[in-house]
């Protein structure tokens, strides 16, 4: 039973125009614009790393790691067509337009999605419902018309195919979810570490939910990706969130440890010049 499910939905595809990647790239532009203009800057740092994370998994290691029994022996996790053509190890004088797709599915994909987490997860406390919607809509509305001005404005309509075949992926995503939410429930749900949230936890779940929604429902409108029941519910529930807990307790929980680390740290630093002077 367990064999049949993951054959249903072990496969995800996308097919776009190649200008899909530019106006992406023009509505990213806007998007960083906003955050820039608001001093939104750990957004945008935290947008960076995760982009850089993303990149090496889907762009190096899934390039390159063997699809699995299942396929031809030269089969990787992450393949794509170009203009009818498949990219070739190595890419060659393909290196330029597989980096253009490689951007939006990687960089381009960080910077919306995880500055908009960073968002969502700081407004926990903060509630700043202003903030939320502006961000949201922004995020969601951009994506929505991305796809949508690709079909209506012709620049490229050059073909571009991509497929991740996720056969030996599947039950590491179902482990990373448990894990961390497992974690997460043990820091902020047993009381033994942080006071007993269990909103909080909810929340955590529910936008890794949003962000996966925000991301398929426009791949399905265009139909750009075929997206069958199963699938649906298993990206909505597990895509993000193998990422969200640990996520969250990065940000709200490591990271201003690490600050306060480094500000005492450059205090001390401070304070032994100031002796060694006098």
């Amino acid at each position: 039973m367990l064999g049949g499910l993951f054959e249903s939905i072990n496969e995800a595809s996308r097919e776009f125009e190649y200008d899909y990647i530019y106006f992406d790239a023009f509505f990213l532009a806007i998007w960083l614009s906003v955050l820039i203009k608001n001093k939104k800057w750990n957004p945008i740092k935290y947008g960076i790393f995760t982009a850089i994370v993303v990149y090496i998994i889907d762009a190096v290691i899934w390039w390159n790691a063997p699809a699995g029994p299942n396929y031809p022996s030269d089969t990787t996790i992450r393949e794509y067509w170009i203009g009818g053509i498949k990219m070739p190890h190595p890419l060659g004088e393909y290196f330029w337009v597989k980096s253009g797709a490689d951007f939006m599915m990687c960089i381009s994909y960080s910077l919306f999605a995880f500055g908009w987490l960073w968002i969502m997860f700081e407004n926990y406390v903060k509630k700043n419902y202003k903030e939320i919607l502006l961000y949201t809509s922004l995020f969601l509305g951009s994506w929505m018309l991305i796809p949508l001005l690709s079909k209506l404005i012709l620049i490229d309509d050059t073909i571009v195919f991509t497929i991740r075949y996720m056969d030996s992926q599947m039950i590491l995503w179902i482990l990373n979810v448990m894990i961390g939410y497992a974690l997460l429930f043990y820091i902020y749900g047993t009381g033994k570490v942080r006071k007993k949230d269990y909103k909080l936890i909810g929340y955590v779940f529910l936008i890794g939910v949003l962000e996966s929604a925000f991301m398929e429902l426009p791949l399905y409108i265009f139909q750009i990706r075929p997206i069958g029941f199963s699938f649906l519910i298993f990206e909505l529930f597990f895509l993000f969130n193998q990422g969200c807990p640990y996520l969250y307790i990065l940000q709200v929980e490591v990271l201003p440890l690490l600050s306060k680390k480094v500000f005492k740290r450059r205090k001390e630093d401070v304070l032994v010049k100031l002796v060694t002077i006098e």
